[in-house]
């Protein structure tokens, strides 16, 4: 009984929400033991959490903290009448397979306009050089960036992880 109800329901949900299928092809490179996936799912893009190359601003690290630096508003957590300390605001980013920058968002609540100013920035970037499979298939991947404030009483100073692109 459990059984007819269970494929009753299956085939209700099947034709109450069609799914659209695409082919999908998987090549399992031996040498270093990971799995290219090609195709998509329902117009998903596939985000994959191990790739041959990470994304990349054009420049490298150095030219993604001199960009941040230059465009950033210190003056922000002063306008918003943030205490001094030490405020460490993270916002993750999808590097899309066309380089293009997307779901902007902050993984920090630090408030004062700081996640807010670092967005707007992120949102003012060229494109980036995608992340690439082993096998040069170009991907999305979503990166995480952390900018650290430290507000004191007459400045405020903006610091850069050593690693500033991290991954989720």
């Amino acid at each position: 009984m459990k059984l007819i109800s269970i494929a009753s329901i299956l085939v209700m949900t099947v034709v109450a929400n069609p799914t659209v299928l695409h082919a999908q092809t998987y090549a399992l490179d031996s040498s270093n033991k990971s799995i290219d996936v090609f195709g998509s799912f329902n117009d998903a893009e596939i985000h994959l959490s191990a790739v041959k190359k990470q994304p990349q601003f054009l420049g490298g690290k150095k030219a993604w903290d001199d960009f941040l630096r230059s465009n950033i508003n210190i003056k922000i957590p002063f306008s918003n009448k943030a205490q001094a300390g030490t405020y460490k605001v993270m916002i993750r980013f999808i590097v899309g397979s066309d380089g293009k920058l997307r779901g902007i968002g902050a993984d920090s609540n630090c408030g004062y306009g700081m996640e807010a100013e670092v967005i707007r920035c992120i949102n003012k970037s060229n494109n980036w050089m995608p992340a690439e499979t082993n096998s040069g298939k170009k991907v999305s991947f979503t990166l995480r960036t952390g900018v650290t404030f430290v507000v004191k009483q007459n400045e405020v100073l903006i610091q850069f992880p050593e690693d500033n692109s991290k991954t989720l």
